[in-house]
């Protein structure tokens, strides 16, 4: 008898056992399955994430947030070069592709400083947007999709067999630099509004704060520059391109800065939230 009941009770403590080895294997095959928050992300994605850990970065919309406007201007501040070889150099383009470029980037979120800067800009190059173009035909999807997602990468590849890899990349930063603007002079008209009505003070964000004290000046001056550029007649192609790369300058400095900055901030908060570019 009491071996028996020696024996009847070892069969809770083994099932016990089992249970506890089986839960622990599933909690190890949960953990190694579950998607983790990669610390270097450096694709961005086309919207919300997709099941299954994919792509989920969120599309740079018309204003800017806090997130989107750090993560842009890392890839702002690493365009740059490319940015001033589209306007000289072995990897240019025509002053009328570039500015078909620009208004074309702008036909998505039109924002009204570009619209002053590149309509005046494309009327001085004489330049006529052909949807066809290569670097049009880019720029279309580029707006549509804020830069981000397989459709765009998909279009670049298309570019880059069109045009060759070094146009290629002059043109997709001149994207960028347009996202950049029409982004920013909207965020700064809306700061703007939020200014001038009292009974929106409340709307107001220290993030809105600073990119209107840091931007607004620049911005400004962009204001007054369409107002010249307006009076202003057709010119050579050279011109047009010298034009460029004195725009080129006070771009770069605040974009420099304000990449500079987003970077060290997104490193710091990277062991938490992971460095999504």
């Amino acid at each position: 008898d009491e071996t028996a009941t020696s024996k009847t009770g070892d069969v809770p403590d083994t099932q016990m056992l089992r249970s506890l080895v089986l839960a622990a294997c599933l909690a190890t095959t949960a953990t190694a399955t579950a998607p983790r928050p990669a610390l270097l992300r450096l694709r961005g994605g086309g919207g919300a994430a997709k099941a299954g850990g994919g792509e989920g970065q969120p599309k740079t919309g018309k204003l800017w947030v806090a997130s989107t406007f750090s993560r842009d201007h890392i890839r702002f501040m690493s365009e740059l070069l490319h940015y001033l070889g589209a306007y000289a150099g072995p990897r240019a383009l025509a002053p009328s592709t570039i500015e078909s470029v620009m208004m074309t980037m702008n036909s998505v979120n039109t924002c009204p400083y570009c619209s002053g800067l590149h309509d005046e800009l494309g009327r001085m190059a004489q330049a006529k947007v052909d949807k066809k173009q290569p670097e049009v035909a880019y720029a279309t999807t580029f707006a549509e999709e804020a830069g981000r997602g397989a459709k765009v990468r998909a279009a670049y590849a298309t570019l880059v067999g069109a045009v060759g890899e070094g146009k290629a990349l002059s043109a997709r930063a001149l994207c960028w630099a347009l996202l950049w603007g029409k982004t920013t002079g909207n965020s700064i008209n809306d700061v703007r509004g939020k200014l001038l009505a009292p009974r929106r003070w409340l709307e107001l964000t220290p993030f809105d704060l600073l990119l209107f004290l840091y931007y607004g000046p620049l911005f400004l001056v962009i204001g007054l520059v369409n107002a010249v550029l307006a009076k202003a007649p057709q010119v050579p192609a050279w011109v047009s391109a010298g034009l460029g790369v004195v725009l080129w300058v006070p771009q770069a400095v605040h974009l420099l800065f304000a990449g500079l900055i987003s970077l060290a901030l997104r490193l710091l908060a990277s062991p938490v939230v992971g460095l999504s570019l």
